[in-house]
């Protein structure tokens, strides 16, 4: 046996997904889709059921934007007329150029700025002046794009909040530490930290995947080329992920003695990235393809038995074959997939 190359494709369109019975008669209806029957996807060409070794289905989760609170203290010997210098770590899960620093590999720079003169040395004041601070600090870079934002929500609170399109980035600390003439380096003061909403960078989102997989080209964009505005990518889209491997089997013959003829297997991985903007509901491509792996269940070990009520394990995750946009994955009905597809 060996292994060819895995093969990737992005799909708009409903129709680029299609089911046939061994007769050649279009299976319109996904529910009806029999496990000996033979699915088209444009780009890729016709597949057996029976072939397919491994198959999952993922849908797209949307990004979601990291906040925190921070509960303030006042540094050691703080006085009015003091400033309060805030620095605020980060970390990124993403390769940003327009965030690293070098010798922050896997970090972001830090985000530095200074409040006005304390007029007060309470928790609740330093966390308004703080605050108040960031916003003269934005305002100093008219056009500068900011990858959080810092707000007061409450008294002797400050929030850090990812801004859209950042949500790679979660805060790794928040400092401050009393800043005057003549009083030198002060030590700083890490806040608390409570988090209020996780962060997550999301998956099947359509950017990503034009950055990470995909990388719009001239060939690739070239809609006299290998590919055309079918195949594009939604920067603004959600897309559902489609894994699948097909073993294939022939024989060599090495001479015209029969028992020299070995049979042999090859295995073809595929992905397929469906928007879910067009190719989501009842009797559409992610329906169609629901479908085809919820007949594969017992394959290699796959099973939609087990339903996870919230994010999976790594073993569910080896596991599942259908799994939900919440991160959870899910059983079908009566084989439609319904609860998979939302409808």
């Amino acid at each position: 046996m060996f292994t060819l190359s895995d093969k990737q494709r992005v799909l708009n369109q409903p129709s680029s997904v299609r089911a046939f019975t061994p007769t050649g008669t279009e299976v319109t209806v996904a529910a009806s889709i029999a496990a000996t029957d033979k699915f088209l996807i444009e780009g890729f060409g016709h597949f057996d059921i029976a072939a397919i070794t491994d198959i999952q289905c993922r849908r797209a989760r949307a990004a979601v934007a990291e906040v925190e609170d921070f509960a303030v203290v006042a540094p050691a010997g703080i006085a009015v007329g003091d400033v309060i210098e805030v620095v605020i770590a980060m970390d990124t899960a993403r390769y940003d150029s327009t965030l690293f620093v070098q010798d922050r590999l896997g970090g972001v720079k830090p985000m530095v700025f200074t409040t006005a003169p304390l007029t007060a040395i309470t928790a609740a004041a330093i966390a308004t002046a703080i605050a108040a601070g960031f916003t003269a600090y934005v305002n100093t870079f008219p056009k500068g794009v900011f990858q959080l934002a810092v707000t007061n929500p409450s008294a002797g609170v400050v929030r850090t909040t990812i801004a859209t399109g950042y949500e790679a980035i979660s805060v790794r600390s928040f400092s401050i530490r009393r800043n005057n003439q003549g009083i030198g380096l002060q030590p700083f003061s890490v806040l608390a930290a409570t988090l209020v909403t996780a962060g997550f960078q999301g998956e099947g989102v359509g950017k990503f995947l034009e950055e990470s997989i995909r990388m719009n080209t001239p060939i690739t964009s070239n809609v006299y080329g290998v590919d055309n505005s079918e195949t594009q990518v939604d920067i603004r889209g959600l897309y559902t992920a489609v894994y699948f491997t097909v073993q294939a089997n022939y024989e060599e013959n090495l001479s015209t003695v029969a028992a020299d003829v070995k049979p042999l297997s090859a295995t073809h991985d595929f992905v397929v990235f469906l928007n879910e903007a067009t190719c989501l509901g009842l009797n559409s491509a992610i329906n169609k393809l629901a479908r085809i792996a919820f007949l594969k269940v017992g394959t290699n070990g796959m099973t939609s038995a087990v339903v996870a009520a919230n994010a999976l394990t790594l073993a569910l995750e080896k596991s599942e074959v259908l799994i939900k946009a919440d991160g959870s994955s899910t059983n079908v009905v009566s084989g439609t997939a319904a609860s998979f597809i939302g409808v």
